[in-house]
């Protein structure tokens, strides 16, 4: 589809020709009809709300004042020369004649079975068969949706939604906040947004938050009819200001040449050298791939224990470099909820990364022994290093070999006499463990240092190390991949979590000094004469060759647990474990430990689940096919694949001592994507499996409705020859809100904005899986034209809650 100015597209949407300025041809400006339309929605809405019998928090919901576009030839002659107009107009036709503002959209882009076998309409903007077998669900918010709120009027959802969370913005208003998986100029470009007060624009991946009436999202789950709008009381951007690695705030770009103050390293190599592989049209910048999150409250694990400030901890995951160029690489990043800044994080290497969680670090005593400081442990995953460009240039694999040149010219070669080799999914299970109140070099911080305050500038990171001499017990002298090939629910590796040599200490360097390549050596302290010969980093295939990457992750929320859940691309997953954590720590003094013990156990091999999925009548495809397999493009060739393929988005959910976990695939599957429930996580070894319940299915190249060229909203989908796009769609993130809205006997809200973290676990933990409305987010690819492409929207996607059905 034909590019075109995206500031112009953007402006021709908002206020300038919307409710309090409405252009007609005169270009008069007529105030009076429109000052009306907000107060008659607001009664209409409370009518409705009645009758339904659900009270709302008594916000005022955003109500669309309508707007006229009405426009006459002079001004069609001065847009016709701008590039794709006829899109621009339509699109605008299109908001006028119905809605699309945010919630609106009712109709769901996933469905329970292809709607070629189930009978359901095939409809552009419509819903297919939505008979979910093990649930019900219903949309949010969905790419292309405008605000109708005064403060945000016009600006619109981006699509391929990924990390999504919640929390209370005050006693009445449960806001989500979701991050959209942007590529910026290397895909498709997304409109761009200034930052540190108009310094910088940025683009690609945005965080943006919607507020719901807590009353009305509370019993949203039991109204058959009312519209997510009718709750909608606020929209927003959640980046307002960007830190560097550096501690700097982000300026402007100084076109080809070095930033020397204000970089955004994701972009540029040490000396602020714009490297990626693609210039942005019109941003300074550009936010590459932010892939999952997780939203993190102070204090989640205890009084005094854990975070201290409200956050959601992203990260860019991938990139495209030059390939003549040097970088820096892919950091994680926080965003302070309180002051929507989003600082850089080198602690965690700049090897890109998938989803970054928190874990219990039970340091109680630990906080007491070292006054202000205690422990703060965070799990981490993704490529290690996802920077090579065989995507863009088909059918070739470019790694940066001038990288690893270089990084052998300083530091090789590895300790087994070898030449260090491209790190890329080279890489361990592995934690963080930082200390609060402390700088790089371990000296105390000042009281406002945000990142420093959370121990995100003074830790280590810690690999899973395993015995790879000993072939009488588990892993049986197997690397990662290979143990997991058999593997059984029960199946127990024992290990160590051993600090690596690389530490961050807040100096910008491009990526061959970086962390990424340690695990390509022996771990510290294992050498000769240790007593721990036999240990080595227990990667997917060793240090030689990638193998599966490690994926999503999700805290075990259990009280007294240091521990998380860790899924691989071979659909993979297990339950690892910290032990000894509070003795450890202790033990430190003060300091960051040598070592912890650990453990790890499966849950689900690289193994068949044919009879492990439970369909419930539904998950049914074309030509008899259904989806207790995976038919990616293997798939297809080879009559299905009976194992878990690319597990993704993952979240573990507790029900009074009970996990359960969300599933979610991204194999690229040709006839729609799965997002399945798991029973009761158990990894006793009693030869019992688990049992994965079918929640939906959406997307698919082969998929009926994908091939019928249908969309959500109407006109969103593209066809050959349009844009950058695909029929995969992609389940991609999960959070439980049951916390934010369990109400006591009285039917009043237990928790308070003011709360911790604690208080939302605490009330997590008393709602039924049955009972939780579960937020998740849903990727729609193909979808990126009709008012996406008008509005550079980036592509489609839905924000959903889906409220659980299954045996228990």
């Amino acid at each position: 589809m034909a590019r075109y100015n995206i500031a112009l597209a953007s402006l021709l949407a908002s206020k300038a020709i919307a409710a309090e300025v409405s252009i007609n041809p005169s270009g008069a400006i007529d105030r009076s009809l429109f000052s009306k339309i907000p107060s008659l929605v607001d009664a209409a809405t409370k009518r409705f709300l009645e009758v339904m019998g659900v009270e709302s928090s008594g916000h005022p919901v955003c109500a669309d004042p309508g707007f006229n576009m009405t426009m006459d030839d002079n001004m069609l002659k001065i847009l016709s020369t701008m590039i794709g107009y006829e899109d621009v107009i339509a699109g605008l036709q299109q908001y006028q004649a119905e809605g699309i503002t945010i919630g609106s959209t009712t109709d769901l882009a996933c469905e329970a079975s292809d709607a070629a076998v189930s009978g359901a309409p095939i409809e552009d903007g419509k819903s297919g068969d939505i008979d979910f077998p093990h649930g019900s669900i219903k949309a949010i918010a969905t790419g292309g949706e405008r605000s109708v709120c005064d403060a945000t009027y016009g600006l619109k959802i981006t699509g391929t939604p990924d990390g999504i969370g919640a929390y209370l913005a005050d006693d009445k208003t449960v806001r989500v906040i979701v991050q959209s998986e942007g590529y910026g100029p290397l895909r498709i470009e997304s409109y761009d947004w200034p930052v540190n007060g108009g310094l910088a624009t940025f683009g690609g991946s945005h965080i943006q938050y919607v507020d719901y009436d807590r009353s009305l999202f509370s019993s949203y789950m039991g109204t058959t009819d009312m519209p997510a709008s009718d709750m909608v009381v606020g929209m927003g951007d959640m980046i307002e200001r960007v830190v560097n690695l550096k501690g700097e705030l982000v300026g402007k770009r100084n076109g080809e040449s070095d930033t020397a103050v204000g970089a955004h390293y994701g972009n540029t190599d040490a000396n602020g050298k714009y490297t990626m592989w693609k210039m942005p049209k019109e941003a300074d910048w550009f936010l590459q791939s932010l892939c999952s999150a997780h939203l993190e409250q102070k204090h989640q694990w205890g009084e005094g224990i854990g975070l201290e400030d409200n956050m959601f901890i992203t990260n860019e995951e991938w990139a495209n470099f030059a390939l003549d160029q040097e970088f820096v690489g892919q950091s994680a990043h926080a965003l302070d909820l309180e002051s929507k800044t989003l600082y850089a994080v080198g602690a965690f290497t700049n090897g890109g990364f998938e989803k970054n969680v928190e874990i219990n670090p039970q340091s109680e005593d630990y906080v007491m022994f070292v006054s202000v400081s205690t422990s703060l442990q965070i799990a981490i995953s993704g490529y290690n290093g996802a920077f090579d460009n065989g995507d863009v240039l088909p059918d070739v694999d470019i790694y940066p070999d001038h990288i690893t040149d270089l990084r052998n010219e300083v530091y090789g070669p590895r300790t087994d006499g070898k030449n260090y080799t491209w790190p890329k999914n080279i890489v361990p299970y592995r934690i963080y463990v930082g200390i609060k109140g402390k700088l790089e070099d371990g000296s105390d911080a000042p009281a406002d240092d945000f990142l420093a305050r959370n121990g995100l500038k003074y830790g280590q990171i810690y690999g899973f190390a395993v015995d790879m001499n000993d072939n009488t017990t588990a892993p049986y002298d197997l690397w990662r991949d290979a143990f997991h090939k058999t593997a059984d629910n029960g199946d127990k590796v024992e290990g160590k979590w051993i600090p690596q040599q690389w530490r961050w200490n807040g100096e910008v360097k491009n990526f061959q000094h970086d962390g990424a390549w340690d695990y390509q050596n022996k771990p510290p302290n294992t050498g000769d004469g240790s007593g721990m010969e036999g240990y080595q980093w227990w990667t997917s295939k060793g240090p030689d060759a990638a193998g599966c990457k490690t994926e999503h992750n999700s805290p075990d929320p259990r009280p007294g647990q240091t521990a998380f859940v860790q899924t691989s691309t071979c659909g993979y997953f297990g339950h690892l474990y910290v032990k000894n954590v509070a003795e450890t720590l202790a033990a430190a003094n003060g300091d960051l430990p040598a070592m912890f013990d650990g453990d790890y156990f499966v849950y689900q091999g690289e193994t068949d689940v044919t009879q492990q999925v439970m369909l419930g009548g539904k998950g049914q495809h074309t030509e008899g096919r259904n989806a207790t397999m995976n038919w990616d493009k293997d798939g297809i060739k080879n009559g299905g694949k009976a194992t878990f393929e690319d597990i993704d988005g993952f979240e573990v959910m507790e029900d009074n001592g009970k996990l359960y976990a969300i599933i979610q695939e991204d194999s690229g599957s040709k006839l729609g994507e799965r997002a399945m429930i798991s029973s009761a996580l158990e990894h006793e070894a009693d030869g019992e499996d688990l049992t994965y319940y079918f929640v939906a299915m959406s997307g698919g190249d082969d998929n009926s409705r994908m091939v019928a060229g249908v969309g959500i909203p109407k006109g969103v989908a593209c066809h050959d020859g349009e844009s950058y796009v695909s029929g995969a769609h992609e389940f991609s993130g999960a959070f439980d809100t049951s916390g934010l809205i369990r109400k006591d006997e009285s039917g009043s809200f237990v928790m308070k904005a003011s709360d911790t973290g604690l208080v939302k676990r605490q009330q997590d933990r008393l709602v039924s899986i049955n009972e939780k409305n579960i937020l998740m987010t849903l990727q729609t690819g193909k979808y990126a034209c009709g008012v996406i492409g008008a509005f550079a929207t980036d592509r489609g996607g839905q924000w959903l809650v889906f409220k659980p059905e299954i045996p228990v």
